[in-house]
């Protein structure tokens, strides 16, 4: 059985008064810390979620303008050959051009030369063809209309 004597009464005093001057002074004020406590973290996790969420949306708009970006430079790029290509074919029609005007520009001396020797040519036969026909004839030949008859001779064979 139990023993009960003033010692054992005078511990559960001590006990109950103890327990209340624990209540009272510790147990609430540790139980509200425990409560602010709990409520901070609840509150830091909802900070944290809530950046979480920012970093996300900041992620995501960083990828569109990264996209945009990158999008640009993709035309930037595009207009660059664009216009690379029109400067280079405006180059080559130019040195085309220059190149035809160049050839028939050195046809058209060509063509000059030709005459001017063809006509020396022929002022040089008509001369020999003078001069042998005086040799020939043993007679000076040398009037305006000599000289047109042979022309039209030399004609006539150069013609053939």
């Amino acid at each position: 059985m139990v023993n009960v004597n003033a010692t054992f009464i005078a511990q559960i005093l001590n006990f109950l008064f103890l327990v209340f001057v624990l209540a009272k002074f510790a147990y609430k004020p540790l139980m509200k810390m425990m409560e602010e406590r709990k409520n901070k973290i609840a509150g830091d996790l909802a900070n944290a979620e809530k950046a979480k969420e920012d970093a996300e949306g900041i992620k995501a708009e960083y990828a569109a303008k990264l996209a945009a970006a990158r999008q640009e430079a993709q035309e930037i790029v595009e207009n660059a050959r664009r216009t690379a290509q029109a400067a280079h074919d405006k180059i080559m029609a130019e040195t085309k051009a220059e190149q035809e005007q160049a050839i028939a520009s050195a046809k058209d001396a060509i063509t000059r030369e030709k005459q001017q020797a063809l006509g020396e040519i022929r002022a040089q036969v008509i001369n020999l063809s003078l001069i042998a026909a005086s040799k020939i004839v043993e007679q000076k030949l040398g009037s305006e209309e000599d000289k047109k008859l042979a022309g039209d001779i030399v004609d006539a064979v150069l013609k053939q």
